[in-house]
């Protein structure tokens, strides 16, 4: 469910009267502040809100033998000059006009008015000096409602005469999602996949088991599943021993820990299914995955492959950067060097484990044509952007990354996101959420969504990666059907928020 909280500010006018030296002129007194008079009612506006958003349109879901309750209270723009009395009320005859505005293919039946209660009663009132009312509990019921999408209209009727206030702001509609709850053995949410990145020099594995998506699908259908698919954990590098020459896979100290104590911190991930990759990135030493000795390539490889299989991993993620290429007189780029090490990579942990890649420019330059006869996309399971904070289509005309060649368009995604602090994210997301939502929606490159580093909470990052997981919430709900295979709500639920939580413990 798309959670929209709602902040009202007021703000306090302080008013300071300097005192005015004797004159001959005639004396005058100011006031400020006053109560509206009766005949100032006709300038008074008011409207009916929720306290958990200003928005006048929302969701709302209800499951098998289930409840939900909302609070609505009333407003008025300036304090009241009298006690002002509102009817709060289901209005059926806005349902067709709802309907009428709407796109898509879906029409909301009225959700049936015997399950609606208005807890003590249908009247709210804003005292003489007040600008809001007390709230009025709604309670929604499940009970006898068949599985659908429903629209609840509320309208609030002002008794005083003397006010005029604007139609629309009289309304509140929720949207309102009636499912069944699918056993977990055929749990299949969403077709895209959710990638989480975790730094273990500073987080814990284990967080990855705390995030779960709440979802309607197309049949009502309400599924719970892992919102992680799968996670991906670092620091690991290939480095370059210049003693022997070789390429070595450098885990570093706290990824080593994690490994080693694999049945606390690996096998409860693995057990919902989820994968398990670690990531690895250059060395800073010269030496990277594009300029490689083929001897080197299959001694990286082997070394690799005793980790995977020791550790009972599920596969690597390669991302190159920090390689330092040029560095110490290192050899130049060979542009067949990566494409040769992510087809020995498959070859060697077998169909099942996962090879995927985090693509930079550059290098994704080089793997977007064949070289030496290997198309290195056909031994890729999933790609994505390794560019932060962008949305790129690697298919599209123009665009920053080329794509893979001979990898399958469904098995890549436009977009690597980290977590920002609140001011940041304020600022970016507004401009990210509509151009993943583009993604999603009218192309077919937003099949993998990838989160760096999952923090925990903290001031600034009070939601820690959820703020960043509801960019791509928002952007592939659809709550009108406009597009085919669009989920109807997802939300995405965080147990053991406290702050701190799953910051390694070791």
């Amino acid at each position: 469910m798309n959670k929209i909280t709602g902040l009202l500010r007021t703000s306090a006018l302080c008013l300071t009267l300097a005192a005015m030296a004797a004159c001959d002129a005639e004396d005058f007194t100011r006031t400020a502040g006053d109560i509206p008079g009766k005949d100032d009612l006709a300038n008074v506006g008011g409207v009916l809100r929720r306290e958990k958003t200003p928005d006048q349109i929302s969701a709302l879901k209800l499951s098998e033998e289930q409840t939900t309750t909302d609070a609505v209270f009333y407003q008025l723009t300036q304090p009241a000059a009298a006690d002002v009395t509102v009817t709060v009320d289901a209005d059926a005859t806005l349902v067709d006009e709802y309907n009428k505005d709407k796109q898509g293919d879906a029409k909301l039946t009225l959700f049936p008015l015997e399950n609606v209660t208005f807890e003590g009663g249908k009247t709210l009132t804003v005292k003489r000096g007040e600008k809001t009312s007390p709230a009025l509990t709604v309670t929604l019921s499940r009970e006898g409602v068949e599985k659908g999408a429903y629209l609840l209209p509320l309208r609030a009727t002002v008794a005083n005469n003397d006010m005029s206030p604007s139609e629309k702001d009289q309304v509140i509609y929720y949207r309102i999602l009636v499912g069944e709850i699918v056993p977990e053995t055929q749990l299949d949410a969403y077709a895209f996949k959710i990638v989480g990145y975790v730094n273990t020099e500073e987080m814990n594995p284990l967080m990855g088991t705390k995030f779960y998506a709440e979802t309607f699908d197309p049949d009502f259908n309400t599924i719970t599943q892992t919102w992680i698919d799968i996670e991906v954990l670092r620091p690991a590098a290939l480095k370059f021993d210049k003693t022997t020459r070789r390429a070595m896979l450098d885990i570093g100290p706290d990824l080593q820990y994690v490994l080693s104590n694999r049945d606390k911190y690996l096998m409860p991930l693995q057990k919902s299914s989820r994968k398990v990759l670690i990531c690895i990135t250059g060395g800073n030493t010269g030496l990277g995955f594009c300029n490689m000795t083929d001897e080197q390539t299959a001694d990286f490889v082997f070394q690799l492959k005793y980790v995977v299989e020791t550790y009972k991993l599920d596969g690597v993620n390669y991302f190159d950067i920090e390689a330092s290429y040029g560095k110490d007189g290192m050899p130049g780029v060979n542009p067949a060097s990566y494409a040769k090490l992510i087809k020995a990579t498959k070859e060697a942990l077998g169909d099942d484990k996962l090879v995927t890649v985090a693509c930079d420019a550059e290098s994704t330059d080089l793997l977007a044509t064949a070289h030496d006869g290997i198309e290195a996309g056909k031994y890729i399971d999933y790609a994505w952007s390794g560019i932060f904070d962008k949305v790129v289509d690697a298919y599209a005309d123009g665009a920053e990354l080329k794509p893979i060649a001979g990898l399958e368009q469904s098995k890549y995604g436009g977009a690597l996101l980290k977590t920002n602090n609140t001011q940041e994210s304020a600022q970016l997301n507004p401009i990210l959420t509509p151009l993943i939502k583009s993604l999603y929606r009218e192309t077919q490159s937003g099949n993998v969504f990838a989160f760096w580093d999952m923090p925990t909470n903290s001031a600034g990052y009070e939601e820690g990666p959820k703020s960043a997981f509801n960019i791509v919430a928002d952007a592939v709900t659809d709550w009108d059907w406009e597009y085919d295979g669009m989920i109807l709500l997802i939300n995405v639920t965080w147990d053991d928020r406290n702050y701190g939580n799953f910051t390694k413990d070791w």
